[in-house]
């Protein structure tokens, strides 16, 4: 069981200052006000759309986006308020679905496309999914997170997130301003498995990420937060009872990590592939949480796996 805390994540729009990093190494793309870092490379249809995690970055992708750019056209990109890329507007408006379709046809790039997800990124390429369906041809899911093993407390006991309404989860709602847990970057490994460069650069990116996120976030920031990341889920959710292939026949390989083996998350990766009809599903001995940093060529060999 994964108990999740959501209101340590939220960013608050605070400017970025791109003068304190080194130049953006793709091309910042105006979305309408504020702009995004995208970077592209490689030709061939049809193009791979790299999805990066919870507090990461499109340079995370560099030792997976190096090899398939030989074949391929692919994209990595920083999700509001992350890397070189502008935060998102107050109010919580923008979708990351709705953000990357309009990031991508700003900068003329053309479905269709095959998406790769690491960790929360998973999540965040199936609502593009169900956002666009017309554009997606197959995934790689990079030791993904999974609707069914997210949990939150409710009344003294851990109950799936995407299970409940919007009237329950709003009884969890704090009252008072939330403490953020500060941490430290990101250092050593996997990380410094990147160009020295690059691992330079992330910690420079992971350092400002922290200095943007507050002390503390308002009550009902966080409660908008949590609603919002309930029915995300909860739409995931709702994808399995309308069917039991909501991903048709599109190619799919999910990717699970091997270092700490656990019967439940390799049974909710296995269970994701089954929503296609044209599924893989491995196990990546000794691969940590970040498969594309540990074994990047793993990777590639998906994403080849799907192209095919």
């Amino acid at each position: 069981m994964r108990i999740v805390l959501l209101c340590c994540a939220l960013l608050i729009g605070i400017p970025a200052r791109q003068s304190d990093l080194p130049p953006a190494p793709g091309k910042l793309v105006d979305i309408g006000g504020r702009r995004l870092h995208l970077l592209c490379s490689g030709q061939g249809a049809p193009s791979v759309i790299l999805e990066a995690g919870a507090s990461s970055f499109a340079i995370d992708w560099a030792l997976v986006q190096r090899e398939v750019e030989k074949s391929h056209r692919v994209c990595s990109y920083d999700r509001a308020g992350h890397g070189w890329s502008d935060p998102a507007p107050s109010g919580g408006s923008s979708t990351t679905a709705g953000d990357l379709h309009a990031l991508l046809a700003a900068a003329a790039e053309k479905p269709p496309y095959v998406l790769v997800g690491a960790s929360r990124g998973g999540l965040l390429v199936r609502t593009y999914l169900a956002a666009y369906p017309d554009e997606v041809v197959g995934f790689v899911f990079v030791d993904p997170s999974s609707e069914d093993r997210l949990f939150t407390m409710l009344n003294g006991e851990g109950v799936l997130i995407a299970s409940l309404t919007a009237d329950q989860l709003k009884t969890t709602f704090p009252t008072q301003p939330v403490p953020v847990p500060r941490r430290k970057p990101q250092t050593g490994a996997p990380f410094d498995r990147l160009p020295p460069d690059l691992y330079r650069t992330r910690i420079q990116l992971d350092e400002r990420l922290i200095s943007s996120i507050p002390e503390t976030v308002p009550a009902e920031v966080v409660a908008s937060s949590q609603e919002r990341e309930r029915a995300m889920l909860a739409a995931l959710l709702a994808t399995r009872t309308a069917s039991a292939t909501p991903f048709g026949d599109r190619p799919t390989v999910v990717l699970s990590r091997g270092s700490d083996r656990n019967a439940d998350r390799e049974a909710a990766h296995a269970a994701l592939a089954k929503l296609s009809t044209n599924p893989r599903f491995s196990v990546i001995a000794d691969a940590g949480h970040e498969i594309h940093l540990f074994a990047p060529e793993v990777v590639v060999v998906a994403i080849e796996d799907v192209l095919i």
